[in-house]
């Protein structure tokens, strides 16, 4: 009995630490969602298929205002490259959903919308990355600072 007592003794110690670790009361903070008005570029990068350099070929200065409970609207350099909008949006950690009120319910728009999934990166209080692949080659990204 005695053997027995000594090879357990480590097994409980270790079992004993994992069970005080889980018994901490820490509360983690919740993830910031961007609201507010933000500004910046927006860029169309395009890769080539047999090349590693990536070339941006359009660009904007666009507005991005993002009301909680109300909607989103795109103001800003919207005459050429990418199209002012506005709708609603859905929002959790990872992923920003736009529903562009905007968008043509047929055929292909001869500008860009800010409509669909997009990946994003929020710093919490200035920096906004929204990004969207489009197939293998073409990528939307918004670098966007708030303003207000």
């Amino acid at each position: 009995m005695k053997k027995l007592s000594i090879y357990l003794l480590p097994a409980l110690l270790v079992l004993s630490l994992f069970a005080t670790g889980c018994l901490s009361n820490k509360t983690s903070n919740p993830v910031p969602y961007p609201s507010g008005t933000f500004e910046g570029q927006f860029r169309l990068l395009h890769k080539k298929l047999n090349d590693s350099k990536i070339d941006t070929l359009k660009k904007a200065t666009i507005q991005l205002v993002l009301e909680s409970g109300v909607g989103y609207k795109v103001l800003g350099d919207t005459a050429t490259v990418h199209a002012g909008s506005k709708g609603h949006y859905g929002i959790n950690a990872t992923y920003i959903a736009f529903d562009d009120e905007t968008y043509p319910k047929t055929g292909t728009p001869a500008k860009i919308h800010l409509y669909g999934n997009y990946l994003y990166n929020y710093d919490g209080s200035t920096n906004l990355i929204i990004l969207v692949n489009q197939g293998d080659t073409l990528n939307y990204r918004y670098d966007l600072k708030r303003v207000n």
